[in-house]
């Protein structure tokens, strides 16, 4: 039985399990429902609400930036299991590391291609612009409506895992010519090429979208500077749905008010909250969301803790291991 705030199981029970987060409730009544067995499972919302059996659990499921903040109270910890496909809270230097710490992937790939091609069409039909018309009531004429079709245009992503691939896919089911970057450049479904990360003066030049999905790493902080923007076309749009860390945020203003890029779309930025006072807000030629171009459900996220578990009770290796010092 789960009681919120409390335990399922028996308190004889092996294994202790501390769900952090804000849906804590629905993650403890999933797992419970699955009759998980030497479980006992306790729920915290935040980390100054973690009740006191629970500062013994071996097992933490939850948000990264929870967990980092619980991170060093916790005592022995064998295995960690993110919410969330970005880690990079749990693998900053000087943090504990004597643990498993595991990820999600394949999940999140649905919901991000629905945000990206969303922006995509948005920028291609001008729906910023016919919406402030309507409020204006003004009637745009045809020639003043003009668009390029998707499948007259090149894709490039950067990042190809399991969200990547799914960017792809999509891109290809629009018609679009895709092109992709990653650092083992291999044959993949949907992708005319894959370049290396040699190939940057090849690859940056063909995309009409751009789309990046790298992680926040030591390899990838600041991977998009001003070089690397000035080689892309004029006409070009960036679009950021992986760590803000990624892109070179003074570059990019520049690049953007000197007309050497067309338009950015940014859900993730170098601090956030973004700043009230960052120029990027008044850019008529940015798009911001605040980090909600995708979201992970309980229903999703239990289904591999439950598989994981059953791997950690049988000692096989755990699905989607992130490499501390990768950062994925």
């Amino acid at each position: 039985m789960w009681e919120g705030g409390g335990i399922v199981g028996l308190m004889n029970q092996r294994n202790q399990l501390l769900v952090l987060s804000p849906e804590a409730d629905d993650y403890a009544a999933r797992i419970g429902a699955a009759g998980l067995p030497g479980l006992q499972v306790h729920t915290a919302v935040s980390p100054q609400q973690v009740p006191v059996p629970a500062r013994s659990a071996n097992l933490l499921l939850g948000s990264p930036d929870l967990i980092a903040a619980w991170l060093e109270q916790a005592g022995r910890l064998d295995w960690v299991q993110s919410t969330a496909a970005g880690v990079n809270e749990l693998c900053q230097p000087g943090l504990r590391r004597d643990y498993r710490l595991t990820n999600v992937r394949d999940v999140l790939g649905p919901s991000m291609s629905e945000y990206v091609f969303a922006y995509m069409l948005a920028v291609e039909r001008r729906m910023m612009r016919l919406y402030q018309a309507q409020q204006e009531h003004v009637w745009l004429g045809s020639d003043h409506s003009g668009y390029r079709c998707l499948h007259e245009l090149t894709l490039g992503v950067i990042g190809l895992g399991s969200i990547g691939r799914h960017i792809a896919a999509t891109g290809a089911h629009f018609g679009m010519r895709v092109l992709g970057l990653r650092n083992h450049p291999q044959a993949l479904e949907h992708v005319e090429r894959v370049f290396g990360p040699d190939e940057l003066e090849a690859f940056l030049p063909q995309p009409d979208y751009l789309v990046m999905v790298l992680p926040d790493t030591p390899a990838t902080h600041g991977f998009m500077n001003a070089q690397r923007l000035a080689l892309m076309k004029p006409e070009a749009v960036l679009i950021n749905v992986g760590r803000g860390a990624t892109v070179d945020e003074a570059a990019l203003l520049q690049a953007l008010r000197r007309r050497t890029l067309r338009a950015a779309v940014l859900d993730v930025f170098e601090h956030e909250p973004l700043p009230p006072d960052s120029p990027l807000w008044d850019l008529p030629e940015v798009l911001i969301t605040p980090h909600n171009s995708a979201r992970s459900f309980a229903r999703q996220i239990v289904g591999i803790f439950i598989d994981n578990y059953r791997r950690f009770l049988s000692g096989q290796a755990l699905k989607y291991r992130i490499d501390f010092e990768r950062g994925y």
